[in-house]
């Protein structure tokens, strides 16, 4: 079994990340801490779970009794934890804050957490892992196999809709930051690991972003210009995807009800044959395949598990 410790509980990825742990069939969530929330029943500050988890809140985080830890909370709080713990070296580190999400790579300390692009790299040798941001998740999902094949020749208009789930509050995400300072991290994180997919990629990268009742919902309009036909796309779309457990093309329009509850992300290709536009629909669960979905499943990589375990999620279907 993975001992496992939560470090921050207060905010709505925190908690999906604990309603999943708590079930996992090969981890024992040892502790979760947060001074603000000390001394509290957890399952007085984490909704969904009462009659399945006995923890308490800690106030400190005793990193002797884990084998990892995820760091939870907005940046400025999660630097400041991370730079106060003396996390030893033989425990592996999960960030879902996004700060490390601009400093990874092969020749620095944190992996990128794309399971999708990046399984190999953590299956072997990874121990800091930075989980994407939950726009730049999708959108890179939606654009990775044509970033692979260097077909991402032409200017990349990314439309997204979040749920109240991500944007709690009118003009801040989740973690606290101005949408439009959110946008343009995530703008430059997506073009970053473009690039790295698709090293001539040097096209603009614009986002625009709408707002949605629906409190779970992460959708991604990709639009750009491309030679290739559509059935040769969905063809790299389908060949691309085929081994990966999560990633799913369907040939109708998605709603967050075909995603709700999951770590699936479903994609949808449209071409406009006369005009050469493109446009990638990709929709996904904020919370999940946002966001803790995709922090477990770096996870099971890290320790060799099925990439499904834990995640077998129940879509809602309403």
């Amino acid at each position: 079994m993975i001992k496992v410790g939560i470090v921050g509980c207060k905010d709505l990825y925190s908690a999906e990340l604990v309603r999943i742990l708590i079930n996992h069939p090969d981890v024992d969530l040892m502790w979760v801490c947060d001074a603000e929330c000390a001394e509290r029943r957890l399952d007085d500050v984490v909704p969904g779970i009462v009659g399945e988890c006995d923890l308490t809140v800690q106030r400190d985080c005793p990193l002797d009794e884990v084998d990892l830890i995820y760091l939870c909370g907005n940046r400025q709080e999660v630097c400041a934890r991370l730079g106060s713990l003396d996390v030893p070296d033989d425990v592996n580190v999960i960030d879902l804050s996004g700060s490390h999400n601009l400093d990874h790579g092969e020749e620095k300390a944190w992996r990128y957490g794309l399971s999708e692009m990046q399984r190999r790299l953590l299956v072997h040798g990874s121990r800091m892992v930075t989980v994407p941001g939950n726009a730049a998740a999708v959108s890179l999902l939606a654009l990775m196999p044509l970033a692979r094949n260097l077909m991402l020749n032409s200017p990349l208009e990314l439309h997204v809709t979040m749920g109240a789930g991500a944007l709690p509050d009118e003009g801040k995400t989740i973690d606290g930051m101005s949408v439009e300072a959110w946008a343009r991290d995530q703008q430059q994180e997506i073009a970053m690991v473009l690039g790295m997919c698709q090293s001539s990629f040097s096209q603009p990268v614009t986002m625009s972003i709408t707002s949605v009742a629906e409190r779970r919902a992460l959708a991604v309009e990709a639009r750009f210009r491309c030679g290739v036909d559509e059935d040769t796309i969905r063809q790299l779309y389908e060949q691309y995807y085929e081994d990966h457990n999560f990633v799913f093309m369907v040939d109708r329009p998605i709603t967050i009800a075909d995603v709700e509850n999951t770590n699936k992300c479903l994609i949808r290709i449209v071409k406009d044959e006369g005009s050469g536009e493109v446009t990638i629909h990709a929709v996904t669960d904020a919370l999940l395949k946002g966001c803790a979905g995709n922090a477990v499943h770096a996870m099971n990589l890290l320790y060799g598990l099925h990439e499904k375990a834990g995640l077998a999620l129940k879509g809602s279907g309403c």
